[in-house]
């Protein structure tokens, strides 16, 4: 019996984890929808190899089918601006970046925490009219137990996302940049 403890504990710990499908913020939504921007375009997220595992207690969340947590950015804002009928896969002003940081920490005892920064560059057909590095930090409830700890790691992924999407719409250069 302890060792299949033993086993049942290493088991779980190395599992790969997938990170939930994102949902639109309706903080998000309803401040587009106040906002006066012309129609956007969403471009390629950088990224790199180390950033597209995040590590939660020897568990590794991974982005949905495959693909990268850039594009995971990517189908994020192309959502929020499609909800807020703000996208247009021709419009001239496209929102592309580099994923600087992307990782979501469950060691702590009672906190975890998210941390995320991506170095935007919107242009309007070959000038860029922004830049800048936008960086966010989601706080959410952890546990010593690592079997509520990792997957309230794991749901509060996309609620990190949800909130670098926001501080971009909110940023006040963006929105200068981009309104009618």
């Amino acid at each position: 019996m302890k060792y299949l403890a033993i086993f049942t504990v290493l088991f779980l710990s190395a599992c790969t984890m997938v990170a939930p499908p994102y949902k639109n913020s309706m903080d998000n939504l309803q401040h587009l929808k106040r906002s006066s921007l012309e129609l956007m375009a969403v471009g390629n997220i950088e990224d790199n190899k180390k950033l597209n595992s995040i590590s939660l207690r020897g568990s590794s969340l991974v982005s949905p089918n495959n693909k990268s947590f850039g594009d995971y950015l990517e189908s994020a804002l192309q959502s929020e601006l499609t909800a807020a009928k703000l996208y247009s896969g021709v419009s001239s002003i496209v929102i592309a970046g580099k994923l600087i940081e992307n990782d979501i920490d469950v060691s702590g005892f009672s906190v975890g925490d998210g941390k995320m920064t991506v170095e935007f560059v919107v242009t309007n057909k070959d000038s860029v009219i922004f830049t800048k590095s936008i960086s966010v930090i989601h706080e959410f409830e952890s546990s010593f137990i690592g079997s509520i700890a990792i997957p309230n790691g794991q749901l509060n992924y996309p609620v990190l996302v949800q909130k670098l999407c926001g501080a971009l719409f909110n940023d006040p250069d963006f929105m200068k940049a981009t309104q009618r």
